[in-house]
């Protein structure tokens, strides 16, 4: 069989590549159908045009031609120069580049945004060794790219985990391509830091593993600030003794201890009397050293397995155990506090006796949780003090003059509901840096008809206690929506209308329902409220709190944390909730600027606060030194005597129609 004749010039007209055949001068004599789709013309155009380039048979290079239709494209150019009908024409290849040189001009641009990220990134493969890695991670690792490079990631280990650690990584690493978490690793010179570390897996085409890359973000300033402000929310800061938080803890953990041991747990709560003429008469740093030397000599008097905490103002706990005989032991110390506090104190060149109440409650005799122990205890402090103070008194199962007042004031509280005895007071919040009004929280009262009007510290416990809390936590909200929708309709500025909500409230019914419903009442835009949920309430209830929260923000409203600093919570659980602002408790305001504890956590709150893009308000701003520092750490929202007390609907319209006639200030208005 004969071999068909080759026609090369069907091969050139068919080829991938554009050629065109140019005389000496450079005029386009042959265009093949790829020259023409590469110069966007047809061929009878190309036929007799300057081809513009020379073409060199040494070497390619690189030419950029214009498109027909405007655009550029980028072309390797080759050439050969050969006889054709006895005359010497140059035969140009053009290859189009553009989509390559597009493709490594974003990759110029990933590796400069790769090499200029702060976070560290490393490259392996699925050996693994390390196979890339930048400037980034040298500096947070303290090793240079040549001491990296294919090495095993190993090399990171700080000791910190364990082997089921790393199985549990790769396990998840290899079954679904992708692991996250917090590691400790293990620098050059031997410092051990956290990191934040997200590896992801790369596939091939054909869908196999090829690399891995790592991306490590130093967290170690995130950590100490974190670790900073869990010890001083356990720490009262005044003192160093442990907080309310932790004494709770303490208190479930020795009856847990107690009842698997059956020994015995006294429980002591001793109130400083008359403390507050202290304060009023020799000033709040005369009383404050009183308080630290009461905490001294209350820790001079217990073994060092138990415990002395201070709970509040002047209230102080302590807490120990017995094998037997624990009423005795609780009374012999009871005696011996007494006998250390009767002791002078030398303060502020003069000599101050102080004395104590004291009441006792003991495991098993008087309760066996942490709350019944409490509650009993600080009936039998109740007793104390009614009894003059300076002694102690052991609870009693009999109905005391407590408990009796406790139940009057339950059936008292049921019928104020029904008489509509309760009112709400408002405290303005205020932005301290441009003078403006920003929101009213509304606080409720009690108008008793004997007792005068009393604050919710007579009766709100009580109302958790009772289930009362709910129809009263659903009066108030009411009534704040029905009064915030008048003074809009008066066009009078009050911002938001902040609420409290409690965690019975949130426990024993569905808020989202419950907010929704009333909004839809009482016609107030729902952007013109703000639900305040204390932070031990978010904390108490973990598991519920963040599908409750991220309802009521679906429903548009503001929501606030409220005594900030006062429970546990951590910040990687905090920054995934959707609060709009942190209030940070009065008790860390009192003592600015002076108080380094709490200046220590006043500043550290509002520097991560604002990282973690959370306003901040402070409560109980009383002085003018107290604006000032909350200012210059950069928290611009207070709320306090300073601005105004809590007052009844009547003042604060007043106050707003004020508000409303003074101008406004701008946003460049000068700071105070």
């Amino acid at each position: 069989m004969a071999a068909q004749r080759v026609d090369f010039r069907q091969i050139v007209a068919l080829a991938s590549d554009a050629i065109l055949i140019l005389d000496g001068r450079g005029t386009i004599l042959y265009a093949n159908a790829a020259a023409t789709a590469l110069f966007g013309d047809p061929r009878a155009g190309l036929i007799g045009q300057d081809f513009g380039f020379v073409a060199t048979p040494d070497e390619p290079i690189e030419i950029q031609i214009k498109h027909a239709g405007g655009q550029l494209v980028s072309a390797d150019l080759r050439s050969v120069d050969m006889e054709m009908d006895g005359r010497t024409v140059t035969v140009a290849f053009l290859r189009d580049v553009t989509e390559r040189k597009q493709a490594e001009a974003q990759m110029r641009l990933y590796a400069a945004a790769v090499d200029n990220t702060s976070e560290g990134i490393m490259v392996t493969d699925t050996t693994p060794a390390i196979i890339a890695v930048n400037a980034a991670l040298s500096q947070i690792t303290g090793y240079t790219a040549d001491e990296l490079l294919g090495r095993n990631p190993s090399l990171l280990q700080s000791g910190y985990h364990d082997p089921v650690f790393f199985r549990a990584m790769w396990r998840q690493l290899l079954d679904q391509d992708h692991w996250r978490g917090e590691i400790w690793n293990r620098a050059k010179d031997g410092e051990i830091a956290p990191q934040w570390v997200n590896i992801n897996a790369v596939r091939s085409e054909t869908g196999r593993v090829t690399h891995y890359v790592g991306v490590f973000s130093d967290i170690s300033d995130i950590k100490r600030s974190e670790a900073q402000i869990e010890r001083l929310a356990h720490r009262d800061p005044l003192t160093d003794l442990p907080n309310r938080l932790l004494f709770r803890t303490r208190l479930e953990q020795t009856l847990r201890r107690a009842k698997a041991g059956r020994t015995q747990v006294g429980l002591l709560l001793a109130d400083l009397d008359a403390f507050r003429h202290v304060n009023d008469s020799l000033g709040h740093g005369v009383g404050d050293l009183v308080l630290c030397e009461v905490a001294a000599r209350l820790t001079a008097l217990v073994r060092p397995d138990e415990t002395v905490a201070r709970l509040s103002g002047d209230e102080f706990a302590v807490l120990i155990e017995s094998d037997t005989g624990i009423e005795t032991r609780a009374s012999l110390m009871a005696e011996r506090i007494i006998d250390a506090l009767a002791r002078p104190l030398a303060l502020a060149g003069q000599q101050l006796f102080i004395s104590a109440s004291i009441g006792i409650a003991t495991y098993p005799n008087d309760g066996d949780d942490v709350a019944r122990l409490m509650q009993n205890c600080d009936a039998a402090l109740y007793q104390a003090r009614e009894s003059g103070g300076n002694g102690y008194r052991h609870y009693a199962r009999a109905l005391s003059d407590y408990a009796r007042e406790r139940v009057m004031l339950i059936s008292d509280l049921h019928r104020a509901l029904d008489d509509d005895e309760l009112v709400l007071h408002y405290q303005p919040q205020i932005d301290m840096r441009q003078g403006r009004l920003i929101g009213l929280e509304a606080l409720v009262r009690w108008q008793h008809p004997q007792r005068g009007l009393l604050g919710p510290n007579r009766f709100i416990r009580i109302a958790e206690e009772t289930g009362l809390i709910l129809p009263l936590g659903e009066w108030v909200l009411r009534t704040a929506c029905v009064q915030a929708l008048a003074w809009q309709a008066e066009g009078l500025p009050f911002g938001r209308i902040a609420v409290n909500v409690s965690g019975a409230e949130i426990r024993r019914r569905n808020p989202v329902e419950t907010v929704s419903a009333l909004l839809e009442e009482t016609g107030l835009p729902a952007d013109r409220l703000e639900l305040e949920v204390t932070e031990t309430v978010v904390m108490d209830l973990r598991e519920e709190a963040p599908a409750v929260l991220a309802g009521l923000k679906r429903l548009g409203l503001a929501l606030a944390m409220d005594d900030f600093g006062t429970g546990y919570s951590s910040l990687a659980y905090l920054k995934g909730l959707p609060f709009d602002t942190l209030k940070i408790d009065m008790s860390f305001i009192s003592g600015l600027p002076d108080d380094t504890a709490s200046a220590a956590i006043v500043d550290a709150i509002a520097a991560l606060a604002s990282r973690l893009g959370f306003k901040v308000l402070a409560e109980g701003v009383e002085t003018e030194a107290q604006r000032r520092f909350l200012l210059g750490v950069g928290c611009d929202l207070a709320q306090g005597y300073l601005f105004g007390r809590p007052a009844p609907a009547e003042e604060i319209t007043a106050l707003l129609e004020r508000f409303a006639e003074a101008p406004q200030p701008s946003d460049d208005a000068p700071r105070p």
